[in-house]
């Protein structure tokens, strides 16, 4: 009873969204749960209102991950982050996303340090939202 409780409390919490926006655009890695810097490299870049990921394959090339239809990247909404992260993170971070249906790219701030910037890449394609810690390596495509 106490954890209903303790869950429609924090559901009654507004979650603050913040914008994703230029200074976001740029050449990210994943980092391993170790904390090593990973070869799973992507490029973000945002063209009008539109947002686009590009994984960088063994061969040095890009490949466009998003689409014209179901996979195009939308701003996430309050519920939706709801669904990416669980109360107890989203009590520590102000999280601001674009998603699909098979990934959430998200950039945050930590409540605690108001000025810090990270970034997660939300694997959905799981019935529990995967978060893998992000790097930013640059704010431009990397050459290959």
């Amino acid at each position: 009873m106490f954890r209903l409780l303790a869950c429609l409390c924090l559901m009654a919490i507004p979650i603050p969204v913040l914008a994703l926006d230029a200074t976001d655009v740029g050449t990210y890695a994943v980092i391993h749960r170790d904390g090593h810097v990973t070869d799973f490299t992507f490029f973000v870049s945002l063209t009008g209102t539109r947002w686009d990921v590009e994984q960088k394959l063994s061969d040095g090339a890009w490949a466009n991950v998003t689409c014209e239809r179901e996979c195009v990247l939308q701003e996430s909404t309050r519920d939706d982050i709801a669904r990416f992260f669980p109360a107890a993170t989203l009590a520590e971070i102000t999280p601001s996303c674009v998603h699909n249906s098979a990934f959430a790219f998200c950039g945050y701030t930590l409540r605690s340090r108001p000025g810090s910037k990270g970034y997660v890449f939300v694997a959905l394609v799981r019935a529990r939202p995967i978060p893998l810690g992000l790097k930013k390596l640059s704010g431009q495509r990397m050459a290959p």
